[in-house]
Formats: structure tokens, sequence, C-alpha cells
């Protein structure tokens, strides 16, 4: 099957990211959201590389999610102003996977679009972008827009939002490829642009607004 143009760009906006972060040295939690960030290109470009040899693709999610949905969980926990969010969701990342697993062995079937092992990853990965973007929104002293997580944050809900609905929506979808194709190049219009806001925020100084804030203070 030929891949629309807009779907190409939006699988080389996933790797958009890693360019971002040659920047400087990576660590800390820039390191995680990096590995979440190379481990979804893989999946894609595994995706993408299957498709154009007309190989059957729609396992590979399968071997991706659960570990993309911990890499998510545990690079949102570095970036919690509590210790008890930090805690939960740490804590949460092995029921979170072990249920993921009896998802896909139970309900999915690996010859078609995933209804409930990806919509589960991607919504519980949105909610803990959602609970970062505000929690540090709250307590920000600086300006959010300079902020790496503020970025990576809105990012990474834009593009879980919209991912949690085109598996269910593609599964939907299966007999009337017109529709099918068209929800796919809305979810990859969104995705370059949640892409880009995540590179930017890897681009952005790390806690802009706080640093300088407290330099501030101290003088």
């Amino acid at each position: 099957m030929q891949v629309p143009f807009l779907l190409e760009v939006s699988s080389i906006s996933q790797g958009v990211p890693l360019l971002a972060a040659a920047r400087g040295r990576v660590r800390g939690v820039r390191a995680w959201v990096l590995a979440w960030c190379a481990a979804n290109f893989l999946e894609t470009c595994t995706m993408f590389v299957l498709n154009q040899r007309d190989i059957h693709n729609l396992w590979v999610p399968y071997v991706f999610q659960p570990v993309e949905g911990a890499l998510a969980l545990w690079a949102f926990s570095c970036w919690q102003v509590s210790d008890v969010a930090r805690r939960a969701m740490r804590l949460a990342i092995p029921p979170f996977v072990l249920v993921l697993w009896v998802l896909s062995v139970s309900l999915d079937r690996i010859a078609s679009f995933s209804r409930w092992m990806e919509p589960l990853t991607a919504l519980v990965s949105l909610f803990a972008a959602a609970v970062t973007l505000v929690a540090r929104s709250r307590t920000s002293t600086g300006d959010v827009l300079r902020q790496d997580w503020f970025w990576v944050s809105a990012g990474m809900a834009l593009y879980l939002g919209t991912f949690s609905m085109i598996g269910p929506l593609s599964a939907l979808l299966a007999g009337n490829i017109p529709l099918l194709l068209g929800a796919f190049k809305v979810h990859a219009a969104l995705t370059i642009l949640a892409f880009l806001a995540i590179a930017w925020g890897l681009w952005c100084p790390a806690w802009t607004g706080e640093v300088a804030t407290a330099r501030v203070r101290v003088s």
C-alpha cells in the first residue's frame, strides 16, 4: 500500500526530537524523554519498512507500546513537584505493563488494530502528561513558554490524545478506505505539530524561568 506524503512527513517528524537533543549533553529527565522518542521513532520506522514490503505490521505496536508507556511514566515522574506523585507514577509502571500484556493476549488480536492495549497505553501516558503540565504550571515561577517541561508535556499530550483514538477508529473504519486514510492524515498533521513541540522543548534550556528567578532572589 502506497503511504500518503503527509504520513511520510509525520514519520520523519518523530525523529526531529532526536536531532534537537544533539544540541548538548542529554541527561536526567531529558534522557528518558529522548528514550521515549527513540522507541516511538523505531516503532514507526519498523511499521513503515514492513508496509513498504507488503508485510503484515500490526503486530509491531504490541512489542513497543509497553516499553513506551513505561518510559513515558518514568519521564513524567521526574518532573513531578511532589514526592508522592513521583513515587505513584513509578510504582504504577510494573502493574501497568502487566495489564497491557494481559489485554494484548486476552482481548486484542495482533492480526488487527488494537482496541485495548494501544488506547490504554496512550490514555495512561496522556494522564501523566496532563498531570505534569498542570502541576508544574501552578508552581512555575518563570515564563512557562520558555520551559522544556511545558513544550514536552504539551506535545506529548497532543500526540497521545489523538493516538488514543486512532486504533479504535481504524478498526471501526477498516472497511472504508477513504475515511480511514482521512483519519490517518488528520492524525499525521497533529503528530507533526506534537513532535515539533517536543523537539522545541528539548532545544530549550532546562527550567530557564526557575533558574533566572532563583538568581534574582539570591542577588
